[in-house]
């Protein structure tokens, strides 16, 4: 419900800035001056062209973060609309740029729209109770029309009410566009996303993993739900790593291996970069896992996390499960080899851990961690 009504907020107010920026670029295009001239149509229709083509290459760019972080892409998808609303505005100021400010601005709202609806089935699939995901598309989907129509005839009447003038206009734009982003961020609060990314999991674990005077143990009933880490979730930026909270070191995920080595040589001597990565790639004596842990001998230094290209979601789970361990140990201190330990215990309760994930309602099946493109294919001798 509270989603429900912070969108139709959200939708009423864009509508109506809408109405108020198509306003200003009709004034700008000389529209109250007389008749529409045939090169403003054709201005009209090329910065149309060029908004289009902006949105293809935006969704080739960023593919599967439309399931990842939907609440993070659907609230920055209305920045995106307003900005590009906004240069809208500012159309009348610069009549001779209106190719280009439009052409601009009509690539951010393409890009705001594509964002909005692919975004739209991963939310809407948060608040299906049964099987009933179209149902549930249905009903969004008329409230955002009805929504819609309110927002044009509040839009109307708002610019109705001014002089025709970008300035005015503007003083009206401005409140509502404010609005309306405060309405959709509100709205995404409500929003609870299943599946794990490095930020939901890293949520997820971080009271379940302790260490007490028996060494690391698993707390069950410390696991967060979905519905409990979408209210403390951090979506308006996107978080690749996991930080450094305390004596805890960070988590470094899939970092490119060149470009590691470029920027730890300039804090760390290039010998003990490369025992680093040597030893995190080295056959695995010890364990028989597609993930690879390496940490630099310094207090502060990050965990570094790598997986096989062979490995598995259950594979990426475990080796997150393994590093948000051994940095648990390492911030308390633990005395001997933090990573064995933690790999140990990891190993032990890893198969129960994932029973009461499931059980607390997060979906495993798929893991939102890295792009398959960051996964490194080490060769093992036959």
């Amino acid at each position: 419900m509270g989603y429900t009504k912070w969108q139709f907020f959200h939708n009423v107010l864009g509508s109506a800035s809408g109405v108020l920026a198509t306003q200003a670029m009709l004034y700008a295009m000389g529209l109250g001056a007389g008749a529409l001239p045939l090169s403003a149509a054709i201005n009209w229709v090329i910065k149309d062209g060029f908004g289009q083509f902006g949105g293809v290459i935006y969704a080739t760019m960023v593919g599967q973060k439309f399931d990842s972080d939907p609440k993070h892409q659907r609230f920055w998808s209305s920045v995106w609309l307003q900005t590009a609303t906004w240069l809208e505005m500012l159309t009348p100021l610069f009549p001779h740029f209106f190719l280009i400010i439009g052409s601009v601005a009509n690539i951010g709202k393409n890009i705001a729209w594509l964002a909005m609806s692919a975004t739209r089935a991963s939310i809407n699939k948060t608040f299906c109770t049964k099987e009933n995901l179209g149902d549930v598309t249905a009903k969004c989907g008329s409230q955002a029309t009805a929504a819609g129509l309110i927002g044009t005839a509040l839009g109307v009447v708002v610019g109705g009410t001014m002089d025709v003038s970008v300035h005015t206009l503007i003083v009206g734009f401005v409140p509502i566009s404010l609005a309306s982003l405060w309405g959709n961020y509100k709205s995404l609060l409500y929003t609870v996303t299943p599946t794990l990314n490095i930020e939901r999991a890293r949520l997820m674990l971080q009271d379940a993993i302790r260490v007490d005077n028996r060494g690391l143990v698993f707390s069950p009933e410390h696991v967060l739900s979905p519905r409990k880490v979408s209210r403390v979730e951090k979506f308006m930026r996107e978080i690749h790593h996991v930080e450094s909270t305390g004596q805890m070191p960070g988590i470094v995920i899939s970092a490119n291996i060149s470009k590691l080595e470029r920027t730890l040589s300039w804090t760390h001597c290039n010998a003990s970069v490369a025992r680093m990565i040597g030893e995190a790639f080295q056959p695995q004596h010890v364990w028989n896992e597609r993930y690879y842990i390496g940490r630099l001998p310094h207090a502060a230094s990050s965990l570094y996390l790598w997986y096989d290209d062979r490995a598995s979601d259950a594979d990426v789970l475990l080796g997150f499960y393994h590093a948000m361990a051994y940095r648990r140990l390492l911030g308390a201190r633990s005395p001997g080899d933090a990573c064995i330990k933690s790999y140990v215990f990891a190993r032990q309760t890893f198969a129960s851990a994932c029973e009461h994930i499931v059980s607390s309602g997060w979906d495993t099946s798929i893991m939102y961690f890295s792009k398959k493109s960051g996964f490194v294919n080490v060769a093992t001798p036959e």
